[in-house]
């Protein structure tokens, strides 16, 4: 195989694995963001604040 058909493979091969690599992180996104979305349906700041009475609340 010459340089030319050698190179011409890579760069195929490196295209390929970039659109698997994007479509993969793509799913692994959705999937963070619908379980963050899930566990933000708790407490929020100012129901916090509320509750405590207090002008800060600090989270450890």
């Amino acid at each position: 195989m010459n340089l030319l058909g050698f190179l011409s493979i890579l760069i195929l091969i490196i295209t390929i694995m970039t659109l698997v690599f994007g479509v993969i992180a793509y799913f692994l996104y959705k999937a963070r963001e619908k379980k963050k979305k899930a566990l933000s349906k708790g407490i929020t700041y100012e129901e916090a604040l509320r509750q405590v009475g207090d002008e800060y609340v600090y989270f450890e």
